[in-house]
């Protein structure tokens, strides 16, 4: 459209000069007319500029959309919001190379049927942990599968040895641990490089803090436990334990009263004392002594009162992370009970110890491959703890000697593949069989999560 204006205007000026008369235009009058021809020529630009933007497409329409309030939770979703939790599946594999050689594999505790498959254990657990400078907390491990029959006592008796309720010494569930836990603040402390600041109380059931292996398997280097872990020492406490540290963190102290060894209600009035001290001597290293001492009979039995009867126990556990890849730990348990019965002789003067030494190594190959070894020696000189006046052929002080060598794989971060061989020997025929030595394989997968 602008170009025919234009080709408009300019016909009309061609044409004005060649009628006649034009000829005789005064010069000023032609110059007047080309400055309105320019005028003109603007006015058309400015028209085209707003015909082109009345041709675009209108902008769609802005929809306001007000902020929304904060989302109403449930009562359980505000509970769970500072409630952490995780677990595991640990899935097993057990065979006795030793054919015809009876149906008791090994000298661990849990490890009792040869050629089988079997699920350990399957945990689940629930924490929230309690502010380090004050506040309040509380843990619950679930178990199940058949290691809870091995580690907890659920068969309850009264102090006079009666059967208080509980379920079945054979059940497939147990609380591993259940507890309280309380972060106090100590203010008159307050600044000191020796004293503690706070002191951290559990009360319920716990773990025991003797010896270095644990219940969870995953921790321990091993599919199968040591003789140690299921006879010289205790697995669970029901009772009150007080933790903090001394000299600026160098030191940290546990004290503790409960019901004694891995009873949830107590057999007798009186109580276990516990006691430990963990610390890094050197950097790259950690030793932990734990001691438990009390009575751990029923009242029935407390015939010579309070002072009788005492079980006395003491632990030594130091590791050392040699490098990024390689790390040793040793174990050191020395136990004692004071007058008991052998045989039912009616002689309650007897008194018997025991005492185990364990090494443990590791190596990490890869960042997905280890191999970790374990050699032990468990002593049971009166027949107290594992042997039980059941060893046949005996020569000598009872004892059990045993090498584990284990290789573990882990495909992802979450998933725990491993493979033992373990070689047994006691000097007495303990393997329902008459020789004393036995040789197993296992096979263990752990699936872990939260």
């Amino acid at each position: 459209m602008k170009k025919m204006l234009r080709g408009f205007l300019g016909v009309f000026l061609i044409g004005t000069c060649l009628v006649p008369g034009t000829a005789f235009a005064e010069v000023g009058e032609v110059a007047a007319l080309k400055a309105q021809i320019d005028t003109l020529t603007r006015k058309l630009d400015a028209m085209e500029s707003k015909m082109m933007a009345m041709e675009k497409p209108a902008p769609a329409p802005v929809t306001y959309i007000p902020p929304s309030g904060p989302e109403k939770k449930s009562f359980l979703q505000t509970a769970m919001d500072d409630i952490h939790m995780g677990g595991y599946v640990e899935t097993q594999y057990t065979g006795n190379l030793d054919a015809g050689k009876g149906g008791n594999i090994g000298r661990s505790l849990s490890d009792k049927s040869k050629d089988t498959f079997s699920v350990p254990a399957a945990k689940v657990w629930f924490e929230k942990l309690a502010n380090p400078e004050g506040g309040a907390g509380f843990r619950i491990d679930m178990m199940m599968g058949s290691d809870t029959r091995y580690f907890f006592n659920n068969y309850q008796l009264d102090n006079l040895g009666g059967v208080n309720g509980g379920s079945s010494g054979n059940s497939s569930f147990a609380f591993e641990q259940a507890y309280v836990q309380l972060v106090a603040p100590l203010k008159f402390f307050e600044g000191s490089k020796f004293l503690p600041h706070t002191v951290d109380i559990k009360a319920g059931r716990l773990t025991t803090l003797a010896g270095n292996e644990v219940i969870e398997g995953y921790n321990d280097w091993n599919i199968s436990r040591s003789v140690s872990f299921g006879y010289a020492i205790p697995f669970t406490h029901t009772g009150v334990r007080a933790q903090y540290s001394l000299f600026d963190g160098f030191l940290t102290v546990y004290n503790g009263v409960n019901n004694g060894w891995d009873n949830d209600i107590d057999t007798n009035t009186y109580k276990t004392l516990e006691n430990a001290v963990s610390f890094s001597p050197f950097k790259n290293t950690k030793w932990t002594t734990a001691t438990y001492f009390g009575p751990e009979t029923t009242n029935a039995l407390q015939v010579d009162g309070p002072n009788g009867r005492k079980r006395f126990l003491i632990t030594n556990v130091a590791s050392w992370d040699a490098t990024n890849k390689l790390s040793f730990t040793g174990e050191f348990d020395y136990g004692n009970q004071n007058r008991f019965q052998v045989n039912t002789d009616g002689n309650l003067d007897h008194r018997a110890t025991w005492y185990d030494l364990a090494a443990y190594a590791k190596y990490k190959l890869t960042d997905k491959l280890a191999v970790a070894y374990r050699a032990e020696w468990f002593d049971d000189a009166q027949r107290y703890r594992n042997w039980t006046n059941s060893a046949t052929g005996l020569s000598g002080t009872p004892r059990d000697l045993a090498n584990t060598l284990t290789l573990e794989y882990k495909p992802y971060d979450n998933v725990i593949a491993r493979g033992e061989y373990r070689i047994d020997h006691a000097n007495a025929g303990v393997f329902n069989t008459d020789t004393r030595n036995q040789n197993t394989l296992g096979g263990q997968l752990i699936y872990l999560f939260g």
